[in-house]
């Protein structure tokens, strides 16, 4: 089968199945961000694996999927993997209350809602800033041992950054295949944006200026996770790279006022918060680009 093929079918495969997923959403006006959307979040995340388990078994590929661990060779992409999501989200969530002081809130009432949502009350500390500084230095730390994002997480790395990846890679060059990865990625979650995953309460143009910007995170993650993958060539620091963003996503709200627009931040999801994602992913798209030309000179 054509590379060209393989990428067809491996995408009308997998939103495919996204649609089948998640029709129970619409079909039974599920809760935002409740229950119902919570256990399909997670049956999505482990789709792209199954989709690639059917394309390599329809078009006979025994082609590998970046399994090797490589950690002797590769262990620089493996502590970036590890740290630079935590440092990121935090150069964000810095920004964020900058430029908007008022939102943030050390008296925890975020949490206390939560606890109230589950019928439990609690008094809860006002904390000062520099618990909070400590408290975010031990979150960027603790979030790569949370095992569990990573296996979740692998669903999605094999299909779109051990499966699909490569074969855009050979069809477009290194940094169109990136973008291209990035965009379809998001797209792929556009129903679950649609019953709050990431963007929560009312904002402007919702849900299509959330799938929008869901999208543009995607994309700025992608960028960080596909090239993981290409210099490390595994899929396991992307893993353990998604694995704690999905980690300490939502832990920027704690220290939030609910008053928060859900398309600008705290949390990596918001164009703010993406801020150190979308740095990052240009300088390493400027890097790839280098590495194009440099390639084509040799070729010549």
């Amino acid at each position: 089968m054509k590379r060209k093929e393989k990428i067809a079918i491996f995408l009308v495969i997998e939103f495919g199945l996204v649609a089948l997923c998640t029709l129970p959403l619409f079909l039974l006006h599920a809760e935002p961000a409740g229950p119902l959307m919570l256990l399909i979040s997670v049956v999505f995340m482990f789709l792209p694996a199954l989709t690639t388990l059917i394309v390599k078994r329809l078009s006979h590929d025994s082609g590998g999927l970046f399994l090797q661990l490589n950690m002797r060779k590769a262990w620089k992409q493996y502590l970036l993997a590890a740290f630079i999501p935590g440092v990121l989200e935090g150069i964000g969530v810095t920004l964020y209350f900058l430029i908007f002081p008022t939102h943030f809130d050390l008296s925890l009432t975020y949490a206390a809602q939560l606890l109230t949502l589950n019928g439990q009350t609690a008094e809860l500390p006002q904390l000062s800033l520099p618990v909070v500084i400590v408290a975010g230095l031990i979150v960027i730390l603790a979030a790569p041992l949370i095992i569990v994002n990573h296996v979740a997480a692998f669903g999605e790395e094999i299909g779109w950054r051990g499966f699909l990846l490569p074969l855009l890679t050979e069809e477009l060059g290194i940094q169109k295949a990136v973008l291209l990865n990035g965009i379809l990625w998001g797209i792929a979650h556009a129903p679950l944006v649609c019953f709050g995953l990431n963007y929560t309460g009312d904002y402007p143009g919702a849900p299509w200026s959330g799938i929008l910007m869901m999208v543009l995170f995607a994309t700025s993650i992608g960028i960080f996770l596909s090239y993981l993958t290409l210099k490390s060539r595994s899929i396991f620091p992307a893993c353990i790279a998604h694995g704690a963003i999905n980690a300490i996503r939502e832990a920027p709200l704690l220290i939030c006022l609910d008053t928060y627009n859900a398309l600008l931040g705290p949390k990596p999801s918001g164009l703010i918060g993406m801020t150190g994602f979308l740095i990052l992913g240009a300088v390493i798209l400027a890097g790839f680009a280098q590495y194009s030309r440099d390639a084509g000179k040799q070729s010549d």
